[in-house]
Formats: C-alpha cells, sequence, structure tokens
C-alpha cells in the first residue's frame, strides 16, 4: 500500500479513537438539510456472498479445466481491478467503451493473474465471464444493508419525508440501471443518480459532486451546496471529495462489518477547508441508523 494510503488510514483510525470525545457534531451548526446523497456500494448494498466466492462458483459452473482457487481468485482480482481501474477509469466511461467491455476485459485479467500458466480457449472464458456478468446483474448479486433499509423506510414514512435523495457514486450505469430497480425497485426511493460511468469522473473529483448538485437542482431549483448531506463509507472518496465541493458530510464506518469490502484502496485523500481529526469524528458514525440525529 501506498505511503498516501497509509496516511489516510491512520486518519481514519485516529478519528475513531478520538469520537467520544467530541461533544457536538459539526453538523449541528451547518445548514438545514434538504436533500441527501449516498454512496452506493459499501453504503446502501453489499455482495449477497464474498466477491471472490461468486468468481469461484462461476468456473465451477463453467467447468473450467483446473479451475483457480479461492486464493488464486482473491489475488488475481486484487490485481486486476486495479489495473484496470487506474488505466481505464470509471468502469470505461472515460474510454468509451461499454461496462460490459470492461468487466470483460476485466475478468480475463483476474483469470490471468490468478493462473499466469493456464490457458482456456475463447469458448471457456465466454461461458466463464457470461456466468459472472449474469450474477452480479442479478438479484443474487446484491443486497440492501439492514440499516440502510431502516433510514429508507424512516425518511420515507416519518417527518423527514420531504428530504429528497439521490445516489453520487463510483460505480458502473448498471448499478442505476439495474441493480437498484431490482431490490425492490429501489430505484423508486432516490430522484437523482451521478455515477462515474456515466460522468467520467470518480469521487473525490469535482465533477461528480457538481454533476450531483445539477441533478438535485431540477427538484429544488434554490437548493444550496450546504443544503446537501452526502454520505459514504470512503474518507479518501465520499467525505473528503464532498467536504471539498461544499456539501456537507457523513463517514460511514463500515470496517466492522465483513460483507463490506474496500477495494479502491489507492485513493487519496483531498484537502478541504477545516480539515482536522476533531472535524472527521465528530461526523463519523457506524450505522445509518446514526443519520436521524443529524437532520
Amino acid at each position: 500500500m501506498m505511503a498516501a494510503g497509509r496516511d489516510n488510514i491512520v486518519w481514519l483510525l485516529l478519528a475513531l479513537l478520538c469520537r467520544q470525545s467530541i461533544v457536538a457534531s459539526a453538523l449541528s451548526t451547518s445548514a438545514k438539510i434538504r436533500a441527501i446523497s449516498f454512496d452506493v456500494t459499501g453504503t446502501l448494498l453489499a455482495t449477497r456472498e464474498p466477491v471472490i466466492k461468486s468468481y469461484h462458483d462461476a468456473a465451477l459452473w463453467a467447468r473450467l479445466p483446473d479451475p483457480p482457487t479461492q486464493t488464486q481468485l482473491k489475488d488475481g482480482f486484487k490485481i486486476a481491478f486495479r489495473e484496470r481501474c487506474i488505466e481505464s477509469p470509471c468502469f470505461g466511461g472515460v474510454e468509451g467503451i461499454s461496462g460490459r467491455e470492461w468487466w470483460r476485459e476485466t475478468v480475463g485479467r483476474v483469470l490471468h493473474h490468478a493462473k499466469p500458466d493456464a490457458a482456456y480457449t475463447e469458448e471457456e472464458f465466454d461461458r466463464y465471464f457470461r456466468r459472472v456478468y449474469q450474477h452480479f446483474g442479478s438479484p443474487g448479486g446484491y443486497r440492501v444493508l439492514e440499516d440502510a433499509q431502516c433510514l429508507l423506510d424512516t425518511l420515507e414514512g416519518g417527518s423527514s419525508d420531504d428530504i429528497l435523495l439521490g445516489i453520487t457514486s463510483n460505480t458502473p450505469t448498471r448499478h442505476m440501471e439495474s441493480v437498484l430497480p431490482m431490490l425492490d425497485s429501489l430505484h423508486d426511493r432516490f430522484s437523482w443518480f451521478a455515477c462515474s460511468q456515466d460522468v467520467r469522473h470518480e469521487k473525490p473529483a469535482v465533477e461528480i459532486f457538481d454533476a450531483s448538485f445539477r441533478q438535485a437542482l431540477f427538484w429544488i431549483p434554490d437548493l444550496q451546496k450546504e443544503e446537501i448531506l452526502h454520505i459514504g463509507d470512503s474518507y479518501e472518496c465520499d467525505y473528503c471529495g464532498a467536504r471539498r465541493y461544499g456539501f456537507q458530510a457523513l463517514l460511514l464506518d463500515r470496517s466492522d462489518n465483513p460483507s463490506v469490502q474496500k477495494y479502491q484502496d489507492w485513493m487519496e485523500a483531498v484537502e478541504y477547508e477545516g480539515k482536522s481529526l476533531e472535524d472527521v469524528s465528530a461526523n463519523t458514525i457506524t450505522s445509518l441508523e446514526e443519520v436521524a440525529k443529524f437532520l
């Protein structure tokens, strides 16, 4: 891991250690929240089973000759995913290719790094890739996290039902158009959707938060940046990125949830006005059920 990555982890650990000593939330003196922007994977959703198990099960189903082990696939996925995210950012959005094309190349790299000496035929790989791609586009791929469901139900049915909800996420377009709708029509809870593949920029870049803000303005024309609260599980992408842009933000610490894995561990935290240990500590939560006290 890069030195910057280690520094970011140190920041988060220190924030969590000091959290109990913070009396008041930084949000308590901020503008009234009129809209909430959510990250998706790791915040609202998690895979139903570990990604590597799904990849391994697909290899067995496709009857790949001498298939990679789960350990080999885990190592291969980590290398391949990082390579592809760096050389073709935003799931192909920057390069101008489809999400399916991006994942096809990525899954091929996973197999290559998992078993460098393996020589699968095109027919074998096509059968394997389709199974992987189908799985993560099916109801068996993802689930809504329990605290996310509770918060969304509270916002929809409680006194805070006038708060506009939207998505700002480093995810493929397919999450907006297929994954959210198939999870009990979860997309109906949200009014705007800014995803990195569409915007061609990923958090913590200013451009994706700007795209999110502009979409929210359609629904509330006089909305101000500081009236939007962004919530996500990445210190670097969600918390620092949102604060730099001018949104309020909450950092969702999912470190104790085995269902949530962090894959983009090379991202660097950007600077923002007022950045401090106390600020991060005051605005770190461990469950989305804690959000109500900030509203």
